[in-house]
């Protein structure tokens, strides 16, 4: 039996990638919080992975954006210095709290990691 290849379909204005989008100036108060698999988390620790990525949705563009609520355009990226990545849903993961360089959107949202700040529950 094949399965059925199902392909993703994202609406972007043309706006929204033609232009940049600036950075808001307003740190956010509370850090982004990025669950992944052992495999990307052990790759970040180690320092082989820098950049991680997440789908170009709606959901990750209302967690990283702020959005105008009448036109639904992007108006300027949040602003977070920190993310705390977990390994899982589990007990007891183990958690990194890792510096947030930037953020950018093409088709995906790219998060440039900087240094880790704090390792839990390793």
């Amino acid at each position: 039996m094949k399965k059925a290849l199902t392909k993703r379909r994202l609406n972007f204005s043309s706006s929204a990638q033609s232009k940049d989008i600036s950075l808001e100036t307003k740190e956010q108060q509370k850090p982004l919080y990025l669950v992944m698999q052992s495999v990307w988390f052990n790759k970040i620790e180690n320092g082989s992975k820098t950049e991680e990525y997440r789908d170009g949705s709606q959901f990750y563009k209302s967690r990283f954006c702020n959005i105008d609520k009448k036109t639904g355009e992007i108006i300027s990226f949040k602003n977070y210095k920190s993310a705390i990545l977990q390994e899982g849903y589990h007990a007891g993961a183990r958690r990194m709290i890792i510096e947030v360089k930037k953020i950018e959107l093409k088709r995906d949202f790219t998060i440039h990691l900087g240094q880790i700040l704090e390792r839990q529950n390793f």
